[in-house]
């Protein structure tokens, strides 16, 4: 099962510098809805269903792979728009590093899909709204790709979700 759009990735290139965009950025990069939680909370659902489920392990697996990519990505806008890429939500107030508290822990099979279907849910709802937000078209279209596999990602577990139900 494929787990990205088979489009390119848009080159990384910022207009400019701004680190008030960056910072933005960084919310989905590393904060509680980001991500680098959705990479920990796949690998962590792969492993504890990899011995009952194995082909819904493996999927998860894959989305993670997918979701380290978009990381890369991100970092790398991060980077060009001025700031170096840390661990770190500069949106809330206290500008908290990235936490474990942040994955969904599930065990069994149906609450971990549908904890996957809110937190897709999430970062499609953040990414638009990021989106909105700024006026950096190179910018808006590395985010736009990034939305198409983030649909697909949801596709993939409401199926999953409907499969089981």
């Amino acid at each position: 099962m494929k787990c990205h759009v088979e489009i390119p990735y848009p080159k990384i290139h910022v207009t400019k510098k701004n680190p008030d965009l960056a910072r933005l950025i960084m919310h989905s990069y590393a904060g509680d809805v980001s991500e680098d939680t959705a990479i920990h909370q796949y690998m962590y659902q792969s492993v504890i269903l990899a011995k009952e489920y194995k082909e819904v392990s493996r999927i998860l697996e894959e989305i993670g792979k997918v979701e380290m990519h978009h990381l890369e990505i991100l970092a790398e806008l991060i980077l060009e728009l001025g700031v170096y890429p840390i661990y770190l939500d500069p949106i809330v107030d206290h500008h908290e590093f990235w936490n474990s508290k942040y994955v969904a822990y599930e065990t069994e099979l149906k609450p971990i899909i549908l904890a996957n279907i809110e937190a897709e849910r999430n970062a499609l709802s953040q990414y638009n709204s990021l989106i909105h937000l700024i006026s950096d078209e190179s910018v808006k279209c590395v985010l736009k790709r990034i939305v198409l596999d983030e649909r697909l990602h949801l596709e993939i577990f409401e199926k999953i979700y409907q499969s089981i139900s």
